[in-house]
This record gives C-alpha cells, structure tokens and sequence, in this order.
C-alpha cells in the first residue's frame, strides 16, 4: 500500500512540475535550464524511479513461494499461489509443517527435464505461517 502511494505522490508531483514550467510573458532574458532541459530532467528522474521500483518488486517476488505445504512423491512440497507452480522443499525448516499455509524465503532451483511441472524450492527461512490451509469442500456425488 505505501508503495502504491509513493508512485501516486511521484506522478503528482511529475505532472505539477511539467505544467508549471512556463516562463512569464515579459521575460526577454533567460536565466536557468530551458522549459525543455527541466522536462528533460523531470522525465528522467520518473523514469528512473518507475525503473528500480519495478526491479525491487521482481527481484523480491523472485525469492519468496506462499502456498499450502503437501507432502507429494518428492518429499514436502508447495503450490505456489502466485504462478500455480509446484516446488519441492530442498530444504525445509523444522517449523514448517504438512498441512500448513506458509510463505517462505529462498531461492528457486533450475528446472530438472526429468521432472517437467515441478522445481526445487532451497529455503532459507519461513516469513510467515498462516495456519491451517483452507480445505475445499468435496463435491457431493448426487
């Protein structure tokens, strides 16, 4: 949330700065950076911010899985919720337990080709634990 309103606040602030960058009409002489050196410069600076934010938010979501903990074929695994992938725990914390919705923090192995669909997930800490997972109801047989 406090993200979202600092690029909101950028924004503002870009566009209060590109209208209000006109000379008076009875100036003959300039004095300063031309109306377009500080567009320029007011470009630029967006431009960058927009840049690292979006890396900073990649490179994060890069090192984190939040799903519900199974054990499946390959030891404990989870499914991602974010790409719907499955990771097998390389690695798992003690705390982390079957049955449980968890977001953890590591880092994502290369995909084995023997093994399409699922990827290994080296932990380095649990962030959070949620509880128990939600269980869908069963479909009735009718």
């Amino acid at each position: 949330m406090k993200r979202s309103t600092g690029i909101v606040s950028m924004i503002a602030l870009s566009s209060f700065l590109l209208c209000g960058a006109t000379a008076p009409t009875n100036c003959h002489e300039s004095i300063g950076p031309s109306t377009g050196e500080v567009v320029g410069v007011a470009v630029a600076i967006g431009a960058a911010i927009v840049v690292t934010v979006v890396l900073v938010e990649r490179n994060n979501s890069h090192h984190t899985v939040k799903g519900c903990v199974t054990s499946g074929p390959g030891g404990i695994q989870v499914q991602n919720e974010s790409d719907k992938k499955i990771y097998i725990l390389a690695s798992s914390p003690a705390n982390v337990k079957v049955g449980d919705r968890v977001k953890l923090h590591g880092k994502r192995e290369k995909q084995d080709k023997a093994t399409p669909g699922t990827q290994e997930f080296v932990v380095e800490k649990l962030s959070k634990d949620y509880g128990p997972c939600k269980v869908a109801p069963a479909a009735s047989g009718d």
